[in-house]
């Protein structure tokens, strides 16, 4: 076994060291904390999700390009980036085996999946579209969809 020089170790911990320095210093102007997402125009809404309900809330972290989002529907966990150019962000999660109420029927369902696209309005605000598919094997009637477009406003600090 040959052992590792000085040298080698280093060059092996110079570039780690750059990414890591590196990915929490990317400049977004998206603040973390507490949003809540108010549907603007509903496409699509199969599941009656966004009819006569309270709005989505999400607590919002930004690391490096990472962006994470602790969302109230489910209870759920969408993780993803910030795009390459500009403040665009692209985040996901899924849920299994959750139990969800579909046009006042109690469902049980297989999977959820959620889709968030966002874009950067100021440092408080953000919009974009999200989707929400319901996945079940039976009742067909639990198997449904939410398309929306949405605008997410931190601490009542809209945009000026």
């Amino acid at each position: 076994m040959r052992a590792v020089s000085t040298l080698g170790r280093f060059r092996l911990l110079v570039p780690a060291l750059l990414v890591a320095g590196m990915s929490g210093c990317l400049p977004y102007a998206q603040e973390q904390g507490d949003y809540v997402l108010t549907p603007v125009e509903i496409y699509r809404d199969e599941c009656g999700l966004a009819a006569n309900r309270e709005p989505f809330r999400g607590t919002l972290q930004v690391t490096g390009r990472v962006v994470r989002l602790d969302f109230s529907l489910l209870d759920s966990e969408l993780i993803g980036y910030f795009l390459d150019e500009g403040d665009d962000f692209s985040i996901d999660g899924s849920v299994v085996n959750a139990s969800a109420e579909v046009n006042g029927q109690e469902c049980l369902l297989d999977q959820v999946n959620i889709h968030l696209e966002g874009k950067t309005r100021c440092e408080t605000q953000f919009d974009g579209t999200l989707r929400v598919r319901y996945d079940t094997q039976r009742p067909d009637e639990c198997v449904c969809e939410l398309w929306l477009r949405y605008e997410a406003v931190k601490e009542s600090k809209r945009c000026e």
